[in-house]
């Protein structure tokens, strides 16, 4: 009778023991979660000839004036949707976070240099509707792509033709829609005549803005050659209408890659407590030894506008030290002008 009370609680032990387990587990267990192909990129990008191939999805060649360059994009749709895939022409642009490459933008200063202008995409002998092409599951679609380069032009022309599908898109009342893409690029470095001179890369476009929850510098260098080259390194600094240094440090070597004929937008932090008033700035940099200065302007105006910005940001003092002393040099001068004004009219007085 014994030996059945103890196989009884061994067991009602180990029931209990394999639920609680089970209960356990439950708990902590991490579903796998499979992504749907909604958010998942499913086409291909494949070029032909190769010939002109640097390296996978990069072309580099030289092109003659007026030749046709004909390529073959075919397209596949590796999933079970039919899909609308938007194909376009880019031009590269430089960034903080590396190169990019865009159908519109402001950044280009010579639009010779515009890829799109010697770019010609169709499909069946007829260009495409909007951009777009249909592609259905599992097929695929060939495009005839023209380059034809009818310019004589010095240096190097950068692009790519853009392959976008769109994954999933979110759409918010009160707020901008959320729209998510894959973005195939094949590059296409054209490389043009040589460059008998180079000329200085320069600086401007300054100004103060809120970044992050921070007022920072932000300016443009730009790249006045039709080249790729990198950004001049060395060290920096930022220097307001006081004389005092409100942001300093360092450009690495060959580490920012500037596009052709292009200006890159950059942002450099300020020092805490930097002090900003209107009046002219230096931005000094140092390459090989020597120093290149740009000066720039801030008016009350702007000062006006940071201000409303430096509440919940980073330390910076906004200050009207400048108009003040300029308004307290008006005032000593204008007093001294009364005061000289009245003493010559009491000499006056008294000689008659």
């Amino acid at each position: 009778m014994e030996n059945k009370i103890k196989v009884r609680k061994r067991v009602f032990i180990n029931v209990f023991s394999l639920i609680f387990v089970l209960v356990i587990g439950n708990l902590f267990y991490i579903k796998d979660v499979i992504a749907s192909e909604d958010t998942e990129a499913s086409i291909l990008v494949d070029i032909n000839p190769k010939e002109y191939e640097y390296r996978d999805s990069y072309m580099q060649f030289t092109p003659k004036l007026n030749n046709n360059y004909e390529f073959t994009a075919t397209i596949t749709n590796i999933g079970n949707k039919d899909l609308d895939v938007n194909v376009y022409s880019s031009v590269a642009i430089s960034t903080m976070a590396g190169i990019t490459y865009v159908e519109n933008t402001d950044n280009l200063m010579d639009k010779d240099y515009d890829f799109s202008k010697y770019v010609k995409i169709t499909n069946d002998s007829s260009e495409l509707k909007d951009g777009i092409i249909q592609v259905k599951a599992n097929q695929s679609e060939d495009l005839s792509i023209n380059v034809n380069v009818n310019k004589e032009l010095d240096g190097e022309i950068l692009g790519g033709l853009n392959f976008s599908q769109t994954l999933s898109e979110q759409k918010n009342e009160d707020s901008a829609d959320i729209v998510h893409v894959y973005e195939k690029v094949v590059l296409f470095r054209l490389k043009m005549n040589e460059l008998d001179s180079e000329k200085e890369q320069h600086y401007g476009e300054f100004e103060f803005i809120n970044s992050q929850n921070s007022i920072v510098l932000s300016f443009s260098i730009f790249n006045n050659n039709p080249i790729v080259e990198y950004a001049e390194s060395g060290p920096y600094k930022v220097i307001n209408p006081k004389g005092d240094t409100i942001s300093e440090g360092e450009f690495d070597e060959d580490v920012l890659t500037l596009t052709p004929v292009t200006k890159t937008k950059l942002n450099i932090p300020l020092v805490s407590n930097a002090e900003l008033m209107s009046g002219e700035y230096q931005f000094i940099i140092t390459v090989d030894g020597e120093d290149k200065i740009t000066k720039f302007n801030y008016t009350r105006e702007d000062l006006e506008e940071i201000s409303k910005q430096t509440d919940n940001s980073n330390h910076v003092v906004v200050s009207q030290d400048s108009d003040i002393w300029l308004i307290v040099s008006l005032t000593a001068i204008v007093t001294l002008l009364i005061v000289t004004i009245i003493m010559l009219y009491r000499k006056q007085k008294k000689s008659e």
